[in-house]
């Protein structure tokens, strides 16, 4: 199924964000659904992808993080763990004695070229040659990401179908190649990449069908949404992120790399003021240890991601959500 054939696509959000619900649900109602398959083992995305299939999903993404810079050396490892002492001490989260290892990426690679679906997304880099003629060879259509017209140059120099350009505007990680790289309005990033030749999808704070007509306008192919779905019903967001949700307004949000190491937008707690660590590991060591106080800490200490739009959302049913944002985005139009 072309990529030309959506104009709507529903963000990949890993985490747990992105169930089988909600991507069967995304899928059914005419969007073009995603699997985000970060923290994914190779045998969890293979299931992920079974299932989205056996519930009538036909066509959808999987998107990956491609793999960055080295891990913390001994010395960032340490310091920025004895700076997160004082952070779970202020939760009241026990302080553990190891921390998990997330999945490499050969592995999540491989499950996915197993799984063949029909689109594969990436984000915080370029896929390499040998990854991309793997795809081609299995006729999975390709989707970079960028934050900037340098980083969306390159992934149109690679040949990949389609572009997400990333505005600041966006929830949850920053997409780009650098973990600290500065943000761009979305505006602004669809204004100095539409003679790139590519299609573009547009992401960014969008949150209704009217936000979907004007990127469309602006030249976007396709608008991609993330924070719009994550109260729906079916998400896999927590009950206190959907309490933070509906309490939001308009200047909820906030940026942070103390979470990950990795700039990221959310909505403002305690990773965001005087209480975040001044000593940050490397993407993605930092991600691992506040992964456990993230988990059992309450929401001044959670990762409640959501872009600058957070404050409009909507507790729909996905399908309903779906339908609703593409009759509103054909009125605008």
């Amino acid at each position: 199924m072309p990529f030309q054939d959506y104009t709507l696509i529903q963000a990949p959000m890993a985490g747990g964000i992105n169930t089988t619900e909600l991507t069967v649900g995304a899928a059914r109602a005419g969007a073009l659904a995603s699997i985000g398959a970060g923290y994914l083992s190779g045998q969890a995305i293979e299931e992920a992808v079974r299932a989205a299939r056996d519930g009538g999903a036909d066509a959808f993404a999987v998107n990956l993080f491609i793999p960055g810079e080295p891990g913390a050396t001994e010395a960032q490892w340490r310091a920025a763990r004895e700076a997160l002492v004082p952070c779970y001490e202020a939760a009241g989260v026990d302080f553990p004695d190891t921390f998990a290892e997330l999945p490499g990426f050969d592995e999540q690679f491989d499950a996915m070229l197993e799984a063949r679906p029909a689109f594969f997304s990436f984000t915080f880099g370029r896929l390499d040659q040998a990854c991309r003629d793997a795809c081609r060879a299995r006729g999975i259509a390709l989707i970079g990401t960028a934050t900037s017209r340098a980083e969306a140059r390159q992934q149109a120099e690679d040949g990949v179908d389609a572009i997400v350009l990333q505005g600041e505007e966006a929830g949850g990680h920053r997409g780009s190649a650098e973990t600290r790289g500065a943000g761009q309005p979305l505006a602004a990033l669809l204004e100095a990449c539409g003679d790139l030749g590519r299609p573009l999808i547009a992401a960014g704070g969008l949150m209704d069908g009217a936000d979907m007509a004007r990127v469309l306008g602006q030249g976007a192919a396709a608008a991609q949404l993330g924070t719009a779905f994550l109260s729906c019903p079916e998400a896999g967001t927590a009950p206190a992120w959907r309490q933070a949700l509906a309490a939001a307004g308009p200047d909820a949000t906030a940026v942070t790399a103390a979470v990950s190491g990795r700039y990221a937008r959310g909505l403002a707690n305690a990773w965001m003021d005087e209480r975040a660590p001044r000593d940050i590991a490397p993407y993605p060591d930092q991600h691992r240890l506040t992964a456990p106080l993230r988990k059992a800490a309450g929401a001044e200490w959670k990762s409640l991601w959501a872009g600058t739009g957070a404050h409009r959302s909507r507790a729909l049913p996905v399908e309903e959500l779906v339908a609703t944002l593409l009759k509103e985005c054909r009125a605008a139009g």
